[in-house]
């Protein structure tokens, strides 16, 4: 089911992090909403590359397709493990969700080449998803994530220590090399009702939110795409 909702991005260094964590705190009234995990995405293409195309060009109706779970302080607890697609509508944007019973168990034991004839095996061609059988992974990422949200629901999340993993088809999840990135992204997300109430509070931090992919970043340090 959709429900679509706005999703600012702010890309931060130190400095600028330091002021987003001082207005978050002190300007409004959001607090910690969930404990802090690590979160690892692993994207998938299809040969045409048409995800890839599709952001690059601006294209206002698109989507990406991606397997996700979380762990905390032990890599080897694996949790919450689903396939999402994720939806662009503009400036809206939603997901899908679809849990994969057992995968949990599996996953770091998995060659990526594995992994999406395992996901497509388990949910099949579901009109929810318009999954593409032929889909391969062209990018795994991985990091921390805090959660706050306000009184009033709007959430705004901190992404830290990022890090880009080529999924090489011979390889498992982690076996390769990684390249870091140094920024964090802070990202609010809100209501369409929200929207006012969000602008007014955002124009105390001073800051404008910026088109960012980390999808995009994490090919391009591969170079895979030029993306800035």
């Amino acid at each position: 089911m959709n429900d679509y909702r706005y999703e600012l991005k702010f890309v931060l260094d130190e400095s600028k992090l330091s002021q987003c964590m001082a207005w978050l705190y002190g300007g409004t009234s959001a607090r910690v909403a969930h404990p802090s995990r690590t979160v690892n995405t692993v994207y998938f293409d299809d040969p045409g590359y048409s995800s890839v195309r599709d952001n690059l060009a601006g294209i206002s109706e698109r989507s990406k397709t991606r397997l996700r779970w979380y762990h905390e302080e032990d890599k080897e607890k694996v949790n919450g493990a689903c396939l999402e697609v994720k939806r662009r509508s503009g400036r809206l944007g939603s997901k899908d969700r679809f849990d994969v019973p057992g995968i949990e168990s599996d996953i770091l034991n998995l060659k990526y080449s594995d992994l999406f004839p395992r996901l497509h095996a388990h949910i099949g061609d579901s009109d929810a998803f318009l999954v593409d059988s032929h889909m391969f992974p062209t990018l795994h990422i991985s990091y921390w994530r805090e959660y706050f949200e306000g009184l009033n629901g709007i959430r705004v999340t901190f992404d830290r220590s990022i890090r880009f993993y080529q999924p090489l088809s011979h390889l498992r999840p982690f076996e390769s090399t990684a390249i870091s990135y140094p920024n964090t992204i802070m990202e609010v997300k809100f209501t369409t009702q929200q929207k006012d109430a969000v602008a007014q509070s955002l124009r105390k931090l001073n800051l404008t939110p910026r088109r960012h992919s980390k999808y995009l970043v994490g090919l391009a340090a591969f170079g895979y795409a030029t993306y800035y």
